[in-house]
């Protein structure tokens, strides 16, 4: 048979197995819960290389934990199985507590052609959701590679690292970092410092108070804040376009660059220094210092 036509054979027997896999194969899922006493703030550090995230703070003294294995798989046997194989692993342990979610592998025999072929070779099957209500002086400390992250009633100290997802936070009265190369960013009604570190996606930014400092390659940043800090602020952006939103009545030094877009601002400025590129000045009295630089997007720095 010539080698192109064994290509196609090949090919086809692939594609029906994934056919049959996805119309014989269902959705389980199985539940896990745990709750902490709590006596003191603690440290929230939480390990989800796939699913979801929510955590929302409380008046209650105590650390809820309710999760969700989800599990595709052929047979309630086979799902079981593989729920078995994801280990949720917590620990208390003086101001800390740790929330780990480890893959398991399956040692002592071979993985079935499809889960090969839908596992892509890893030993990660499924995903688990975590739904978690903490006290609201926590701090929270996320590691994820596909996550999507939901914080919000949230006054502690708050740091996220992730590969992949969404990550979206609302009335956060605290420092908040977040560092992830892709997946869109929404941070609303924030009281504290902000970093954000991304390549892609999408950054949305309502600040009541605190500083900022945002740092994106290829994606749109949209930011409102109402200057209420003694520190500077700094966005930049490679390619994206940037829009900055403050208050009619507020004061600052403002710095804009932008080597191949557009340069547009509505707040009057007693011009220092402009160019083509570059536009310095000052605004009201007094004030921290506003860093906005893109290399090809716009930037337009508008009132509210």
């Amino acid at each position: 048979m010539p080698r192109r036509s064994i290509v196609i054979v090949i090919f086809l027997i692939t594609q029906l197995l994934l056919v049959e896999t996805s119309v014989y194969s269902k959705d389980y899922t199985f539940d896990y819960q745990k709750i902490i006493e709590l006596d003191q703030r603690v440290n929230l550090n939480l390990t989800v290389p796939r699913g979801n995230i929510t955590i929302t703070g409380s008046e209650d003294d105590r650390l809820i934990i309710e999760a969700v294995k989800r599990i595709r798989a052929g047979s309630t046997d086979e799902a079981q199985d593989v729920a078995d194989h994801i280990e949720i692993k917590v620990r208390h342990k003086g101001q800390d507590v740790i929330i780990e979610t480890n893959y398991l592998r399956f040692h002592g025999r071979e993985r079935k052609f499809w889960q090969k072929l839908l596992g892509a070779g890893s030993d990660t099957y499924g995903a688990v959701d975590y739904t978690i209500a903490v006290p609201i002086s926590v701090n929270i400390a996320i590691n994820g590679v596909a996550t999507n992250v939901n914080l919000s009633s949230i006054e502690g100290e708050i740091e996220i690292d992730n590969q992949e997802g969404t990550i979206t936070g609302e009335f956060l009265f605290g420092p908040v970092t977040v560092r992830q190369p892709a997946g869109k960013i929404s941070l609303q009604w924030i009281e504290g410092d902000i970093r954000v570190k991304t390549a892609t996606g999408r950054i949305d930014i309502n600040q009541v108070r605190g500083a900022l400092d945002v740092t994106s390659l290829t994606g749109d940043v949209y930011i409102r804040t109402e200057l209420d800090s003694p520190r500077d602020y700094f966005v930049h952006s490679s390619s994206g376009n940037i829009r900055f939103s403050i208050p009619e009545m507020s004061s600052g030094q403002l710095h804009i660059e932008s080597d191949a877009g557009d340069i547009q601002t509505d707040v009057p400025i007693s011009i220092e220094s402009v160019s083509n590129y570059k536009v310095v000045g000052e605004f009201g009295r007094g004030g921290p210092s506003i860093n906005i630089s893109s290399s090809t997007g716009d930037v337009y720095v508008a009132l509210y």
